[in-house]
């Protein structure tokens, strides 16, 4: 009777855990992921960016090219005169002045490019985030994480160990089961880029720099950022 008793009693509590599995299944929070860094890289208005950074580039190395003739151009003038002379004098102050101007137009320029590409960067990750939070709102998920899995090089001769152990410790996410659709990444960029489209698909113009034009961002893979080049150094007075 003893063992009866028994076996009614773990028939009836299996019987309780396994009606409680779909309950506990069901409360189990949904969990996402996404790559803040494939989502800046892959949206169009970051490549639209990129196009538009590379055309004020252009622009800004032009003028920093004609302002360091100009320097150039003032100290060869100089060059041609006796140092004893009274028009060295002033040709020296000419040049002084021109170089001073220019060197001083090259740090406020680089000053306002980086603040503009971290302007920019800002203002694509909170898109990026916004844009995540309502991709889980419809797929109904608990949590989003963000999945960064930082690439090895092929020859880890290239790095030392402090590099390879940094770079290890950054992964965040092992595994993630891409055929369940748990990598929200596609749905995200393709909610930014629709967004984009419906604003008229067209990045605002960057302020004016200096006296010329050109805004920041950074156009390598990953969502990192590569420094606009900077205009030419002027060259020192003698």
């Amino acid at each position: 009777m003893i063992i009866r008793r028994t076996v009614v009693s773990l028939a009836a509590l299996l019987a309780l855990v396994v009606a409680a599995q779909p309950a506990a299944a069901q409360n189990a929070p949904r969990i996402g992921t996404v790559s803040p860094a494939r989502a800046f890289v892959e949206m169009q208005e970051t490549k639209d960016l990129r196009q538009q950074l590379e055309q004020q580039t252009n622009q800004l190395q032009n003028e920093a090219k004609s302002r360091q003739q100009k320097v150039r151009d003032l100290q060869a003038a100089r060059d041609l005169l006796k140092p004893d002379s009274p028009q060295y004098a002033q040709a020296e102050q000419t040049f002084m002045q021109e170089a001073i101007q220019f060197d001083t137009w090259t740090k406020i320029t680089q000053a306002q490019l980086q603040g503009q590409q971290k302007q920019q960067m800002k203002q694509l990750f909170d898109k990026i985030v916004a844009a995540t939070s309502e991709v889980a709102q419809q797929q109904g998920l608990d949590l989003v994480l963000a999945d960064h899995r930082p690439e090895l090089p092929e020859n880890l001769g290239m790095i030392n160990v402090d590099q390879l152990r940094q770079l290890l410790n950054q992964r965040n996410v092992m595994y993630v089961n891409d055929k369940g659709g748990v990598d929200v990444t596609p749905a995200v960029v393709a909610n930014l880029d629709s967004k984009y489209k419906a604003a008229g698909g067209t990045p605002p113009p960057a302020p004016p720099t200096g006296t010329g034009a050109a805004g920041g961002l950074g156009t390598g893979t990953g969502g990192s950022t590569s420094p606009s080049p900077a205009p030419a150094p002027a060259p020192q007075p003698k």
